[in-house]
């Protein structure tokens, strides 16, 4: 077996770099960005529509393809270009589950995993495995989870619905857009065209500040 085949056969690196060698890489983030701006401009119109719905699913599945591609190609190597796919996709892969609370889904499997689990003690802990301690125990083990769990949920929601606000994610549109254009044309990265032009301009800048 060659060096990145799987044992499925399909030699990873050598797809890679297939891929790379066509763009595709930059094709994704630049129809990322094209999907971005439907998504806010569909939920503008009609939110409620089949269409911003079905833009939302799309969204999501290419940019989770997006980040999968860019983080396997040599994009990974460009900080300014890997700051914006990964705000980019955060917020296409977020979207539809920008209101789900996760802490309660994973705290209530927690309770029925450990109220299963009481149910084969024997022994010292046989009291455990039927009626109300069962109960309690499991309770118990899902609001510990729950606790664990939310402020992370809370902290990631917040972050999806800022991204996800229609102006924020129509201007990570338009700069996915810019960013894939820029590097298959061969100018590097906007993130560090922009920054690169304000530094050699800080002075001027600072002045008129």
């Amino acid at each position: 077996m060659s060096e990145g085949e799987t044992s499925s056969g399909v030699d990873w690196a050598s797809l890679s770099e297939t891929l790379n060698s066509y763009h595709v890489p930059e094709m994704a983030l630049v129809l990322a960005g094209i999907l971005a701006i439907v998504i806010a401009y569909l939920y503008i119109k009609d939110k409620d529509g089949a269409n911003y719905k079905i833009a939302m699913l799309l969204g999501m599945l290419v940019g989770a393809v997006t980040a999968v591609l860019c983080a396997t190609s040599y994009l990974k190597g460009n900080m300014g270009t890997l700051i914006i796919v990964t705000i980019a996709c955060f917020a296409l892969v977020s979207r539809p589950f920008r209101d789900v609370k996760f802490a309660v889904i994973f705290a209530l499997f927690a309770m029925i995993i450990v109220y299963i689990f009481l149910g084969e003690l024997d022994g010292n802990l046989e009291v455990l495995a039927s009626g109300w301690p069962r109960f309690v125990v499991s309770f118990i083990a899902g609001a510990i989870v729950y606790m664990m769990l939310m402020f992370l949920q809370d902290l990631t929601l917040m972050f999806a619905k800022i991204f996800n606000t229609w102006p924020i994610l129509m201007v990570l549109g338009v700069i996915c857009i810019a960013e894939g254009i820029s590097i298959y044309t061969g100018h590097g990265s906007v993130y560090d065209m922009i920054k690169a032009y304000l530094d050699s301009n800080k002075e001027i800048i600072l002045a008129i500040l």
